[in-house]
C-alpha cells in the first residue's frame, strides 16, 4: 500500500451488505499515512482503524474492509500519538476517554476529520476525510432553488440530515458563491475547519474551535463582535448556540447552520426542542420572523453503481409555513413541503425526479423513500393528493 501504485486493488463489491475484504494492501508494517494514502486513492470517506480489528475504509457509503492484518495495541497507541499530539487534548482522550482533532497530510493534499477513542480498552481511530476543494453547484447535482440561498442577505437557513448525508458540502457551495459575488465579511465557527475559504469577493475569516478559540460558545460570543454579514454555524449543539444564531438572524445577518434531523419538518421540532425555556415565545417569532428555508439531505446511490447522488428536500419559508411556526403547529409543517410552493419539495418528489432522470434506480428510491407506497403510485405516473409527488 505504501510505495507502489498498484499496492491498493479494488475488487468486485460484494453481494451482502455485511463489509467483507475487498481492497488489497501490502504487507508490511504499515504506517498511517499508507491507510490513508489508499483511502484516498480509491475516493473513500472513512477510514476505520481498532486494536485487534481489521482495517476498514467506506466507499460511496459502503464499510469495505482492507486486506491486511489488524494493528495490534503497539501500532495503534503508535498511530494514535501522531494524531494526538497536543497535550491537552492528550488529557482529554485519557481521562474523558475520546477527542476530536484535525489532521493534514500535505503531501496528499488532504484533510481528516477524526475522533480518537477507546474501544474495550483498545484505542479506536475514525478518521474523515474533509475534500478542501470549494465545490460548485454544477458539480454537486444540488436541486437550483438551494443555489438561490446564497442570495438572501438576512435571515436563518437550516440544513439537515444524518452524519455523512453532505450537508458541509452544500454550505461549503452556498458559502463560496456569496464569498465569489457579493464584497461583504464571512465569518464561519466550525468544528474542526473542513472547507478552506479563501478571499475573493468577501472577506472571509473561519475560527476553528480548539485551534482558533478555546471553546464554541467563546467563539460564538466573539462573532458577534467581529461586524459580520454572513455567519456560518457550523452546528446547533445547545440552547446557547440556539439562542445566538436566532439573535444574530434577528438583528439583520445572514445565518447558515446544521441540526441533526430526518427530514424538513422535523428540524423544525428539533430546533425548537433547544428553544430557551425562559424565551420560548421571542424565540418561536424569531424564527418564524426570519426563517429562509430547511433543507434536508439524504445520499442515494447512482444507477451505475459508482458514486452518490444527494436527495433533498426543501421547506421554504411561505407564510403558511411562518404561520404554523408562530402558532407552535409544527406537526402542519409536513403539508408546506409537498406542495410545491415557492421552491418547496420532498424526499419522495426528488427521489422522483432523479428516478425519471434515470439517474437512480427503482430499488435505491424506494430505499429512501419516507412513503414508499405513495412514492410507487408516483413512479407509475400516479398522482395523489396526500402527496402531489408529481
Amino acid at each position: 500500500m505504501a510505495q507502489t501504485e498498484d499496492a491498493a486493488v479494488e475488487t468486485p463489491e460484494a453481494e451482502t451488505d455485511a463489509p467483507a475484504p475487498q481492497i488489497h494492501v501490502e504487507e508490511k508494517r504499515l504506517k498511517l499515512k499508507d491507510f490513508l494514502k489508499t483511502l484516498v486513492k480509491i475516493k473513500g470517506s472513512d477510514l476505520h482503524l481498532q486494536g485487534g480489528s481489521i482495517p476498514m475504509i467506506r466507499v460511496d457509503g459502503k464499510a469495505r474492509f482492507l486486506d491486511c492484518p489488524p494493528p495490534d495495541d503497539e501500532l495503534m497507541t503508535e498511530y494514535v500519538k501522531e494524531l494526538v499530539s497536543d497535550h491537552e487534548k492528550w488529557d482529554i482522550l485519557e481521562h474523558k476517554g475520546a477527542v476530536d482533532v484535525a489532521y493534514a497530510v500535505p503531501e496528499l493534499g488532504a484533510r481528516f476529520r477524526t475522533n480518537v477513542f477507546h474501544s474495550r480498552q483498545k484505542y479506536a481511530v475514525v478518521m474523515r476525510r474533509i475534500i478542501t476543494k470549494i465545490p460548485h453547484f454544477e458539480e454537486l447535482n444540488l436541486p437550483p432553488q438551494i443555489e438561490s440561498l446564497a442570495d438572501y442577505h438576512r435571515g436563518i437557513v437550516l440544513v439537515s440530515g444524518t452524519t455523512g448525508s453532505g450537508k458541509s458540502t452544500t454550505l461549503a457551495a452556498i458559502i463560496g458563491k456569496i464569498n465569489r459575488t457579493r464584497a461583504e465579511r464571512i465569518i464561519t465557527v466550525e468544528d474542526p475547519i473542513e472547507f478552506q475559504h479563501e478571499n475573493a469577493k468577501a472577506l472571509v475569516s473561519q475560527v476553528e474551535v480548539g485551534t482558533d478559540s478555546e471553546s464554541y460558545e467563546y467563539a460564538l460570543r466573539a462573532m458577534m463582535r467581529q461586524d459580520p454579514d454572513t455567519i456560518l454555524v457550523g452546528e446547533i449543539r445547545d440552547t446557547f448556540s440556539l439562542t445566538t444564531s436566532l439573535k444574530a438572524a434577528d438583528t439583520g445577518h445572514l445565518v447558515f447552520t446544521t441540526v441533526h434531523a430526518t427530514n424538513a419538518w422535523t428540524t423544525i421540532q428539533r430546533f425548537v426542542s433547544l428553544f430557551d425555556p425562559n424565551l420560548r415565545e421571542l424565540q418561536q417569532q424569531q424564527l418564524a420572523n426570519n426563517l429562509n428555508a430547511v433543507v434536508c439531505q439524504r445520499l442515494a446511490k447512482k444507477r451505475e453503481g459508482k458514486g452518490r447522488v444527494p436527495v433533498i428536500e426543501i421547506m421554504m419559508a411561505t407564510p403558511l409555513a411562518r404561520k404554523y411556526i408562530l402558532d407552535g403547529e409544527f406537526d402542519k409543517l409536513k403539508a408546506c413541503i409537498g406542495n410545491r410552493e415557492s421552491g418547496s419539495q420532498s424526499f419522495d418528489q426528488h427521489l422522483t425526479d432523479l428516478f425519471n432522470k434515470q439517474i437512480i434506480d427503482v430499488n435505491e428510491a424506494k430505499r429512501l423513500a419516507s412513503n414508499v407506497d405513495a412514492l410507487t403510485l408516483a413512479l407509475r405516473g400516479i398522482g395523489n393528493s396526500d402527496t402531489r409527488l408529481r
